[in-house]
């Protein structure tokens, strides 16, 4: 009889299919966690929903093996080749039952189970095969298991800087699907004496290379056709950073930007909302001088805080260096945003914090008559474009602004709830100088009631006075916004201010002074009325603001 210890390295080989197998096990988890997310809007819940389903399906998985009898080596090589198979198509087919089923989220579950019951499988059974070198329980665990962790750090080192910004997810999963299949190629050519079906195992591992190579060729031409069935208008720009899923779509003159699926923005009525974001705060501060944008990584909102010729600097941070990337080099977003970004150049982060980075002048020519025009370039303003996270920014900038615009995605997730807290809110007061300005988009005041409040309640909490305002922006209904401002005057004082509003000093594309008094009116219902429910402000430990929010959005 052949046995396990005849066979020299083998200790070696299974050390090192354990490794590979911990690596895919936790890029599988990444790849459907991610996919699941983009595919449910930014819900980051599904993340720890679908890794929380695989872990149990590796337990179920776990308790199975002990009704796999018979030749352990065949059990193996074919439940790797089936994970191989079921984990290469995954993302594929997730995604085509997103487009064309209503019960997708039923799929992706399927899938998650599927895998990490398979997943489960493999650890004990790979132990019990390995028994042929270690009689002890102690060294066998040991082997086992220290590659399988080796490989699930490597595997999370490779998905999170490599493959999440360079391949597609359609791919990754057709490329683990091929490691694995490949790991059963080389054990059956391997282990082969001691295979019992070799003829049967050496088929079903031609035939699932044929079948992942295939889907790895094509994997990015059936996501982008499939990705197209989501969207009315063909998309012309696509790319998965480390942040979110970024869409460009675009007919005729009118250009729409989704991220996570969501729409962002569209190029037929962005600029009412980029008009009511920018100048009610930069009419009624009590001077211009630097202006922090937080978000608007597009560049939208710059351009209009570029109108006024009196801001000497800008500081735009946001998150996320792809969007500020896409900005500068669509040639139809840089038409958008009028260029605001272009030429400028992203600052870094230091070791001790914050880095101001190389300012990059804005310049424009004199608009003098030609009789008095003269070659000097007349500087408008410098501009720093920082690429992070907003709370670190304003925890860590020593700074002072005179205008802050708030243009951050609305608050659907745990993480982006922070940046409608009262701790960020209170953070981003002591960066603000006397007589400064803040404007905070704040969702739908129709739709999300509850979560515009909860915003209006957090900045009373952190000290600011505030005025809601809103406007029809076509594509997406009632929009709010909340004007806030470190107590002295009062809101009735501010208000008379806008009353009084006969002009804006800047020219604008939609905006006029009676669209912006009107902004001010809501109707009777707008407060909540006859209610038990009192409205409370959202904190970093109690992100009330996701409940509120997603009960207006349901």
């Amino acid at each position: 009889m052949v046995t396990l210890r005849r066979f020299k390295h083998a200790r070696v080989a299974l050390a090192l299919s354990m490794m590979i197998m911990g690596a895919c096990g936790i890029i599988y988890e990444y790849t459907l966690s991610v996919l699941g997310n983009n595919l449910m809007g930014s819900s980051h819940e599904q993340i720890f929903v679908i890794i929380g389903i695989m872990l149990f399906a590796m337990g179920i998985g776990a308790a199975l093996q002990r009704k796999v009898v018979g030749n352990l080596i065949d059990k193996f090589l074919f439940f790797e080749l089936l994970l191989g198979l079921l984990g290469g198509i995954s993302t594929i087919i997730i995604y085509g039952s997103f487009v064309w089923l209503a019960s997708y989220q039923l799929v992706l579950y399927s899938f998650a189970l599927a895998v990490g019951g398979l997943i489960g499988l493999e650890i004990p059974i790979l132990i019990r095969i390995n028994t042929e070198y270690h009689t002890t329980l102690r060294a066998n665990l040991s082997d086992v298991l220290s590659m399988d962790y080796i490989g699930s750090l490597l595997g999370a080192l490779l998905f999170a800087y490599v493959l999440l910004s360079n391949v597609s997810l359609g791919r990754i999963g057709a490329a683990l699907g091929l490691v694995n299949v490949t790991v059963a190629f080389f054990g059956l050519l391997y282990f082969r004496p001691l295979v019992k079906r070799p003829r049967l195992l050496t088929l079903a591992t031609v035939g699932s290379l044929a079948i992942l190579v295939f889907c790895f060729t094509r994997a990015d031409q059936w996501m982008a056709y499939l990705e197209q069935r989501c969207y009315q208008d063909p998309v012309v720009y696509k790319e998965t950073s480390p942040y979110q899923n970024l869409i460009l779509t675009e007919r005729g003159d009118t250009l729409n930007f989704y991220i996570n699926g969501r729409l962002q923005f569209s190029s037929r009525d962005e600029a009412i909302y980029h008009d009511h974001l920018v100048h009610l705060p930069m009419i009624l501060a009590k001077k211009r001088d630097r202006v922090l944008i937080l978000g608007g990584g597009d560049g939208l909102g710059l351009r209009e805080v570029l109108r006024y010729h009196d801001v000497s600097k800008v500081t735009l941070v946001d998150i996320d260096p792809a969007v500020t990337r896409l900005a500068t080099t669509h040639p139809d977003l840089i038409r958008l945003n009028r260029g605001s970004l272009l030429d400028h150049r992203v600052d870094t982060l230091d070791a001790t914090g914050i880095s101001p980075g190389e300012p990059i002048s804005i310049v424009e020519k004199t608009k003098l008559s030609r009789l008095y025009l003269d070659d000097q370039e007349y500087t408008l303003a410098n501009v720093h474009v920082v690429n992070i996270d907003a709370e670190l920014f304003i925890r860590g900038v020593g700074e002072k602004y005179d205008v802050a615009l708030l243009d951050f995605p609305d608050p659907d997730t745990v993480d982006l709830a922070k940046l409608y807290s009262v701790n960020f809110y209170r953070q981003l007061m002591a960066r603000l100088n006397p007589g400064a300005r803040i404007s905070v988009q704040s969702t739908s005041p129709f739709l999300a009631k509850k979560a515009y409040l909860c915003i209006g309640q957090s900045l009373r909490e952190a000290g600011f006075h505030v005025i809601p305002y809103h406007a029809h922006v076509p594509s997406f209904g009632d929009w709010g916004w909340y004007l806030a401002w470190v107590p002295g005057p009062e809101p009735q004082e501010i208000r008379d201010e806008i009353s009084r509003l006969s002009q804006i000093p800047v020219k604008t594309t939609h905006l006029t002074p009676e669209l912006l008094r009107a902004s001010l009116a809501f109707g009777r219902s707008f407060h909540l009325k006859d209610s038990d429910e009192e409205i409370l402000p959202s904190t970093t430990l109690q992100p009330r603001i996701v409940r509120y929010y997603r009960e207006g959005w349901k």
